[in-house]
């Protein structure tokens, strides 16, 4: 396994699964029905790769370094992009603009290999709870709950929509 946790709480929150392959994390985020998968290549300093559905899914794509990450996540158009520095044990940084985006704060226990926090804010915000395998860099589990989040926070809003009679 690369990666096994939870982002969010019982109630609205979404399991994380992820193996490594070669290069390549897969895995899904949420259940078999309610969930979505992931898939990024880490080839030297350079992400790529894609979570979500062909249609409804968004591209990652980005570079990293062993203290950060850079990437966008979704097109030019609709997307954010997310950046997370490492200095020591913990992790910030920040994904989409200055109004419409969340603050990443996790924790990394090297000696357990998890790596907790929270996304977003103290009230609307989700925990975040990772396992990571040996192999797993700290910040590739942190984008893959940042890209979890983002991709949470834009369905809910789609589905909050449709809900109010609104379009997507």
């Amino acid at each position: 396994m690369g990666i096994v946790g939870r982002i969010g709480g019982v109630i609205g929150g979404r399991d994380i699964r992820c193996q490594w392959q070669g290069n390549n994390l897969l895995g899904r985020i949420g259940g078999g029905v309610f969930g979505w998968d992931i898939t990024l290549r880490c080839q030297g300093n350079h992400i790529e790769g894609r979570m979500g559905g062909v249609l409804d899914g968004r591209d990652i794509v980005g570079s990293w370094t062993d203290a950060s990450v850079s990437v966008r996540i979704g097109g030019v158009v609709a997307g954010n992009e997310v950046e997370l520095t490492m200095m020591g044990s913990t992790i910030t940084g920040r994904g989409g603009g200055d109004i419409f985006g969340f603050d990443c704060r996790l924790q990394y226990r090297q000696a357990q290999r998890e790596l907790s926090g929270r996304l977003g804010g103290d009230v609307l915000g989700k925990s975040v709870y990772l396992q990571l395998h040996s192999h797993t860099p700290p910040l590739i589990a942190a984008l893959v709950a940042c890209a979890a989040y983002y991709y949470m926070e834009i369905t809910n809003r789609s589905h909050s929509a449709n809900s109010r009679g609104g379009g997507s």
